[in-house]
């Protein structure tokens, strides 16, 4: 005489994945994961485990108060807890007028005709080709493509000007480097490392400081350094 053995569903306490097994089982193996448990470890029909995801988190700066706060990494928005701010964590392309601060993750592009004309940009790659009122401020590089202005200043990373292309500012820049191939106009430029003036590039400033100076045949350099004329 044949029996039936009655067989019932567990759950795997590991992934929570349904299977069946003998009613009186003693272990069993996971066919989903492979995990070992035993009877007295295995959940009833229904009652599957809940695993809760790691949500990954990075650092944003507030462009309005600096303020440093954490984000989820797929979020494409979010408000300062400090001075709340709007700030945006994508991409962004400015064709037109544009009133208002910007604190981008990615990267900042101003179009030929655009204008940023909030106080303040941060983004952390910036493509300049039109006008900006505000402050911009690249932490990886600045690149300049047209006939740019600036009424105020600009800092970050590296400062690259194109052949053909110019930014006049009103107030000084700050950057870590700068290659300069088109040209340069401004009250004063400040470069904690190495600095090149390309062939076609010409730098004009009332100053400028920097750790290595390279001026390519044909380049131009009209500031002081101190008191010595570069």
């Amino acid at each position: 005489m044949t029996s039936t053995l009655t067989k019932m569903e567990v759950i795997c306490p590991e992934c929570g994945q349904a299977q069946m097994e003998s009613q009186n089982f003693i272990s069993t193996v996971c066919r989903g994961c492979g995990h070992y448990f035993k009877s007295g470890k295995a959940a009833l029909a229904g009652k599957r485990k809940v695993r809760r995801s790691v949500i990954k988190k990075r650092e944003l700066t507030c462009a309005e108060c600096g303020a440093v706060q954490e984000v989820a990494e797929e979020a494409q928005s979010s408000s300062c807890l400090n001075c709340g701010r709007h700030l945006e964590l994508g991409h962004r392309e400015i064709t037109g007028e544009h009133l208002g601060n910007l604190s981008l993750e990615g990267e900042l592009k101003i179009g030929p005709r655009g204008n940023f004309g909030g106080s303040k940009a941060r983004a952390a790659r910036i493509i300049l080709q039109g006008r900006a009122s505000g402050y911009l401020e690249a932490p990886e590089w600045l690149r300049v493509e047209g006939q740019s202005k600036l009424r105020t200043g600009a800092a970050g990373g590296k400062l690259e000007i194109r052949a053909g292309a110019s930014m006049e500012t009103g107030e000084p820049v700050f950057f870590e480097s700068g290659e300069i191939e088109g040209e340069l106009r401004c009250p004063a430029a400040h470069f904690t490392g190495p600095l090149r003036v390309g062939s076609q590039g010409m730098l004009k400033a009332e100053k400028i400081t920097f750790r290595e100076l390279t001026v390519e045949e044909g380049g131009k350099v009209r500031a002081q350094l101190g008191e010595t004329v570069v």
